[in-house]
């Protein structure tokens, strides 16, 4: 079987690890639009092909189509909330200071009239950029409520929104760690860089739909050269946070949003749902959300 170019495989301890990494949604949708072969020795059915709409929704070819574009969903609802979190948790951008200069943008008049050398104005940042990743964990058991997860994914978005408005530049990606039996899998997908501006629309589709991980992520998988034929026909078993920490050295600076289960999330009220998944990840003492929002139920 071909390797991919996007695939690395490698040894943990005891364990092979098969990394399936892309840089966009178009780069994903390129290389399965190619029809990667098939895994047969293990995968001897595809779910991604064959799993009806009520497991996977709509058919593969649309939901490859998803990955550049067109996938609404509950987009209306999500934003909805994000909106009206945002309302109490409010976003305010720093673009730094005006400070008097002997360089700048713009002339100082006043100043250059009275022969002062500090005759232009320019802008200052306020303090020096940091970066980190926000990892977004598309795993979930399947009785998860479809309101948990469009809460989580409102969140996610609202998370990075916070972040950069304090001047953070922050890589988002979206990722699926499974294992079988001594054999590992990792997917991830960068959909955000720290230069890039947030787009909502782009990252709806793989935070909040079934088809990507259930379409999209499966029949990444049918395609790797697993050795364990117990991969099929559950597709493994999902890591904790903190062996996908351990296994792929991620750094405690950088941020995890697991299962809606897991961060507290029910998908009943956005703001108690946003108050405990901050708590857990350990930054409610800078994103707070007002409790009496919290208690009230969300329509």
């Amino acid at each position: 079987m071909n390797r991919s170019p996007h695939t690395e495989i490698s040894q943990y301890k005891f364990m092979k690890v098969y990394k399936v990494s892309f840089r966009s949604m178009s780069e994903l949708y390129l290389y399965l639009s190619e029809a990667p072969p098939v895994n047969a020795k293990i995968f001897t059915k595809q779910h991604s092909i064959i799993g009806d709409s009520q497991f996977a929704g709509v058919p593969f070819e649309k939901a490859l189509d998803y990955c550049l574009g067109g996938y609404e969903g509950d987009y209306n609802v999500v934003m909805k909330m994000q909106k009206e979190l945002e309302k109490y948790v409010p976003v305010k951008v720093r673009n730094g200071k005006t400070i008097k200069s002997v360089a700048g943008s713009r002339p100082n008049v006043p100043a250059f009239v009275a022969g002062s050398p500090k005759a232009m104005y320019r802008r200052e940042r306020a303090k020096e950029k940091k970066f980190c990743t926000v990892y977004f964990n598309l795993a979930y058991p399947a009785n998860t409520p479809h309101s948990a997860i469009l809460n989580r994914g409102a969140l996610a978005l609202s998370l990075v929104k916070l972040l950069e408005a304090e001047g953070m530049g922050v890589n988002l990606k979206v990722f699926m760690s499974v294992y079988m039996r001594n054999e590992i899998f990792l997917f991830d997908i960068s959909l955000k860089s720290p230069q890039e501006l947030l787009n909502a629309k782009k990252c709806f589709y793989p935070l909040c739909s079934r088809e990507f991980v259930r379409r999209i992520i499966f029949r990444v998988m049918e395609s790797v050269p697993f050795e364990c034929i117990e991969w099929y026909p559950n597709y493994g078993r999902a890591l904790s946070d903190g062996q996908f920490r351990n296994i792929f050295g991620i750094s405690q600076n950088d941020m995890v949003i697991s299962a809606p289960g897991e961060m507290g999330v029910t998908g009943k009220n956005i703001f108690s749902d946003g108050a405990e998944m901050f708590r857990i990840m350990g930054i409610d003492d800078s994103i707070i959300i007002p409790l009496m929002k919290a208690g009230e139920e969300h329509e």
